[in-house]
């Protein structure tokens, strides 16, 4: 039974989910979950890469703010020199980004006097390579928990929209459970960005991640009551918009806490006994992917 009796509130209430699966999947995708899949594609792909030797040169460029320099590593391929300036396997090839600052930093140690180095070559594209390899954990790990916790909110975002349209069965008890995911998606809409803010750079303020973290583990527990409440009919508690239960009580109780009963004034004797009062509230890039 679908709890918005007009086609006006279900296409409010499917505008309202479509907006959080929006606002969730597009930040979540690119500022988390897409780094994410792309560096271990990257990862993946590029295991079998062939070392090959190499030589590091420096290069220099010019752009708004004034001229700088990065490092590349010069490698020999089928009588062809080549040159690449990929670092790591992260989507991200700035050279400020710590991972990719980290493998330059290591190279700068061979630029005088040169010194060999080994270069990860495709053997499918020789223009293809990179100088490590290796998965950068870091950032991965670092943008894990935004990147899961924003997808789910995403797919109830969207079973939501499902669900407020179209009346499907499932649609009461994520309905009862709306309050629980709006204060959720506030909560971790603002903390998993801010701990892989604190995870990212180079140095980690462990006082930091620790006082984050624990903002963190309430954001993981709201999550996972938002779910539970929604796959179980229970534990949405407080955070329920409005129930439907409607009240059971007798004239009587209405009487004594209202002194009316029908319109008109309640008269006859006084009701003796236990009476119950209330009862209107509701209840508790650049790989080879061949």
């Amino acid at each position: 039974m679908n709890p918005h009796k007009t086609w006006g509130t279900r296409i409010g209430a499917t505008i309202f989910w479509l907006s959080f699966a929006l606002v969730f999947g597009s930040t979540g995708w690119f500022f988390a979950l897409k780094p994410v899949s792309t560096t271990l594609g990257n990862w993946w792909v590029a295991r079998d890469y062939q070392a090959t030797p190499g030589t590091v040169v420096e290069r220099a460029g010019k752009d708004a703010d004034g001229e700088f320099k990065w490092l590349a590593a010069r490698y020999d391929v089928g009588g062809k020199t080549r040159e690449t300036s990929r670092m790591t396997v992260l989507d991200d090839e700035a050279i400020d980004e710590p991972a990719n600052d980290a493998v330059q930093t290591a190279l700068r140690a061979n630029l005088r006097p040169e010194k060999p180095v080994i270069v990860w070559v495709s053997p499918r594209d020789p223009e293809v390579a990179v100088v490590s390899r290796d998965l950068p954990m870091k950032p991965v790990v670092a943008r894990l928990p935004m990147a899961v916790g924003f997808a789910l909110f995403a797919l109830a975002g969207v079973s939501g929209a499902l669900g407020a349209l179209f009346g499907i069965g499932y649609y009461q008890k994520q309905f009862d459970a709306m309050g629980l995911w709006g204060f959720a998606g506030v909560w971790c809409g603002f903390i998993f960005p801010l701990l892989m803010l604190v995870l990212l750079p180079a140095s980690i303020e462990t006082f930091a991640v620790v006082f984050v973290g624990l903002f963190v583990l309430i954001g993981v527990v709201l999550l996972w009551g938002a779910i539970a409440a929604t796959l179980t009919g229970k534990g949405a508690g407080s955070f329920k918009l409005t129930s439907g239960t409607s009240s059971t009580l007798p004239d009587s109780a209405m009487a004594t806490s209202y002194g009316f009963k029908g319109g008109k004034p309640v008269t006859g004797k006084p009701v003796t006994g236990k009476v119950k009062r209330g009862g209107m509230g509701g209840r508790g890039d650049g790989f080879d992917k061949s």
